[in-house]
């Protein structure tokens, strides 16, 4: 078995893959649209759509016109099938609410959100020239210690001012990330799709303040995992997983979704992102796995501290030696403790998988500690040793 550091581990890391898009039929400006029996429908009186931009799960993008003002503009409007949801319904609606409290330059602006009696709800919002972080990375793969660390420091900026407002994105990722400017040469960056944002200022009201597994799985914190209660730090997890990407061209962990993802995020510790970029400054090293420590008490404390570092690193691009130092970690082991019984059974369910699949069958699995023991020891018990090798192949 080869070890973690290994060049053969590095060729093991699958690059990332996104999902493409259809090919356009027409181009308006930099905008390259796709035919649609929506095109020169005018929504609300004002809002005259010009085609179809992108069609996601639930949602469909359109590029549109202010009548009177002649501004192009975004329609982002739920499927037919999604409005039916009263859950997605609403989600969508609190997220673009939740977006328009916010004010900051590195946050797309959304104008307005309608509902209208005969048809799905729909936002309008800026229309954005440029491409998705995720275009980039399918394109480039990854992107330099530089541009990473300031396009970084324009996203945390935003983040900060959304967690001040109460909003937590939870979907950090990079296709909710928009590079503004050229293709392959961005000159700023927007956080974009509230769409499963949870307004922390609102608990206890409608389907966001439920304790859902909502998110995408290769960017969820371990509390998102077990659907616990999330905070600010959530997102500082998901950010870590971008940042790893960005300059990498992996993700942290090498495995299909699915359980084994899962049970990853949850008891293995992410690896260094210097075993596949030898030249990475060691401070940002120690700022992504900060980011990505299992524990949400052994994180930053708040997108504010972790801006604070990142503004560091671009002011001071040449740390002295003195400067590099590995972050203690208030709670040890760095293990997640589920904060509801329901998550502690999808643990315990997870560690058994994982225990079983990584150690040899006459070794004896740790057994858990009675229910009402609330030390560190209480989940300690069910974790397992961790894979030595994150890829199978």
């Amino acid at each position: 078995m080869q070890p973690m550091g290994s060049r053969k581990h590095k060729r093991n890391f699958r690059k990332y893959k996104w999902r493409t898009i259809s090919q356009p039929t027409s181009v308006s400006g930099i905008f390259r649209l796709q035919s649609s029996r929506r095109a020169g429908l005018t929504l609300g009186g004002q809002y005259e759509i010009i085609g179809l931009l992108d069609r996601g799960g639930s949602s469909e993008v359109y590029l549109a016109k202010d009548v009177y003002t002649k501004i192009t503009v975004i329609v982002k409007m739920l499927t037919t099938e999604a409005a039916s949801d009263p859950q997605q319904c609403e989600r969508f609606i609190v997220g673009a609410r939740s977006t328009m409290t916010i004010d900051h330059r590195a946050i797309c602006r959304v104008y307005s959100v309608d509902i209208p009696l005969n048809g799905p709800p729909y936002l309008i919002m800026e229309a954005l020239q440029g491409e998705s972080l995720a275009d980039y990375l399918e394109r480039e793969r990854t992107m330099s210690q530089s541009m990473t660390v300031a396009l970084a420091c324009e996203a945390a900026s935003g983040l900060v001012a959304a967690h001040s407002a109460g909003i937590i994105h939870r979907d950090i990722k990079p296709g909710n990330l928009y590079l503004m400017g050229p293709q392959g040469a961005p000159t700023g960056i927007k956080i974009i799709d509230f769409g499963l944002s949870k307004d922390l200022r609102n608990i206890g009201s409608g389907p966001s303040s439920i304790n859902l597994v909502l998110g995408t799985a290769q960017y969820m914190a371990p509390e998102q995992v077990l659907a616990d209660p999330i905070d600010a730090r959530t997102d500082i997890y998901a950010f870590g997983v971008v940042l790893f990407g960005m300059l990498t061209g992996v993700l942290p962990f090498d495995v299909n979704l699915g359980p084994d993802l899962f049970c990853h995020q949850l008891f293995s510790p992410a690896p260094p992102p210097s075993w596949l970029l030898e030249e990475l400054d060691p401070r940002l090293e120690q700022l992504i796995l900060r980011c990505l420590r299992k524990r949400p008490e052994n994180r930053y404390a708040s997108m504010q501290a972790l801006l604070d570092d990142l503004t560091e690193i671009k002011s001071n691009p040449m740390p002295a030696v003195s400067e590099i130092c590995v972050p203690t970690m208030r709670c040890q082991p760095d293990i997640y403790m589920p904060q509801c019984l329901e998550g502690r059974g999808v643990a315990e369910h997870l560690a058994q998988y994982f225990g079983a699949e990584v150690m040899p069958p006459s070794a004896s699995r740790p057994r858990a500690e009675p229910e009402d023991t609330q030390d560190d020891a209480e989940f300690e018990s069910l974790s397992v040793r961790p894979r030595t090798k994150i890829s199978r192949r």
